[in-house]
């Protein structure tokens, strides 16, 4: 076993060792797919805990000696994050285990948040309440580029958005962070509509959020409607054709399997 605490979340240790065995057996699940992600409480704490899938026997080898593993990016990436000014769930730990001498399973825990996803605006608009919050985003998008920050699962499902009573701000966070890119310098143009197509929203709000986003960076509005509008389509186009190529061999397996065991096809 493996386990990194933030100096901060000392008293949460003995929550985050326990998680091989608590995991299942307790928390409120809020999303199960490849990974899995519960809420907990814990010592008056609200925790979220994402359990990373496990990995193949390739991957494997290389998380265990190539490779950091994806729950152990996610907590430096928040902590890269929050060091830039850019918001992202408090992380608490992360911890590895492994078998036969291998990573087997990974967690990474972090303050829960009780932000709203930006996916509920995107999928209003163009409500008058929700202009606003768009108008904001396309500000911390330019905000994240010219940072030289690249999320590399740029989805309207993993930004989180809340409007701040006391300023009348609107403050955003980023969610699952395991893939990011940090540089240097500000992206390049290309590079920012490349990011900005996995926005996987309602074409009337990425159209209005590209708009906003080339104010925000004094760019020419038609040039980046135009370059950002190609990207995204191209982007749905790739995704389009890798998904029926998947069911093609999905089915093809099933077919196979059939046969084998004499079904009729």
């Amino acid at each position: 076993m493996r386990i990194h605490l933030n100096p901060a979340s000392e008293a949460l240790r003995a929550f985050a060792e326990g998680l091989p065995g608590s995991f299942d057996r307790s928390g409120e699940t809020l999303h199960e797919g490849r990974n899995t992600i519960k809420a907990f409480e814990a010592d008056g704490n609200k925790l979220a805990v994402k359990r990373f899938q496990r990995p193949d026997p390739l991957r494997a080898v290389i998380y265990t000696f190539f490779r950091r593993s994806k729950a152990r990016r996610s907590y430096e990436h928040a902590e890269r994050l929050r060091a830039l000014g850019i918001d992202s769930p408090e992380p608490v730990a992360w911890s590895e285990y492994r078998r036969h001498g291998l990573l087997c399973d990974s967690y990474y825990v972090c303050r829960r948040s009780d932000y709203a996803p930006l996916s509920q605006a995107t999928t209003r608009f163009p409500a008058p309440d929700t202009l606003p919050v768009l108008e904001a985003f396309a500000r911390f998008a330019a905000e994240l580029h010219a940072k030289g920050i690249e999320h590399e699962d740029f989805n309207h499902g993993n930004i989180l958005w809340q409007r701040d009573p006391a300023t009348d701000r609107f403050r955003f966070q980023l969610i699952d962070i395991n893939r990011m890119r940090f540089s240097a310098r500000a992206l390049r143009p290309r590079r920012c509509m490349i990011n900005l197509r996995r926005l996987a929203c309602p074409a009337a709000a990425f159209l209005f959020i590209l708009d906003r986003y080339a104010e925000a960076r004094g760019w020419n509005g038609d040039d980046t409607l135009l370059r950002g509008t190609f990207f995204r389509l191209v982007f749905g186009r790739r995704r389009a054709l890798r998904k029926r190529f998947r069911q093609r061999i999905s089915a093809r397996r099933n077919g196979k399997t059939r046969r084998k065991f004499g079904f009729p096809e």
